[in-house]
């Protein structure tokens, strides 16, 4: 019997170790950040449509969007550095009970 929940047990711990290695690499992904094209010749052109520069909206979308996904890739790093930190601390749980097992026979 002990033998078989010490079998368990391995498993668990390999599991839970492979999923935090997961995501403390998922943390480091992010969403890179939106860029504007220019304009070919924009430096000597500039286009307006009742005095108003038509790439002013495109801008502050830009910005606003990029301040989003600034939050978001630092919120999602993290909540999986967390997640990691949860699945090493199952996966040393799961090896001390591991050890535990081995203690009874």
């Amino acid at each position: 019997m002990s033998k078989k929940m010490f079998v368990i047990w391995l498993i668990f711990t390999i599991l839970f170790f492979s999923l935090g290695c997961f995501h403390l690499k998922a943390s480091k992904n992010k969403i890179s950040l939106f860029q504007i094209s220019e304009r070919p010749l924009s430096e000597y052109t500039s286009v307006k449509i009742s005095g108003a520069d038509v790439d002013k909206p495109l801008k502050d979308f830009a910005r606003d969007f990029n301040s989003y996904l600034d939050r978001y890739n630092e919120s999602s790093g993290r909540q999986n550095i967390i997640a990691a930190i949860g699945y090493f601390l199952a996966s040393a749980a799961a090896l001390f009970s591991m050890f535990l097992v081995l203690r009874q026979k």
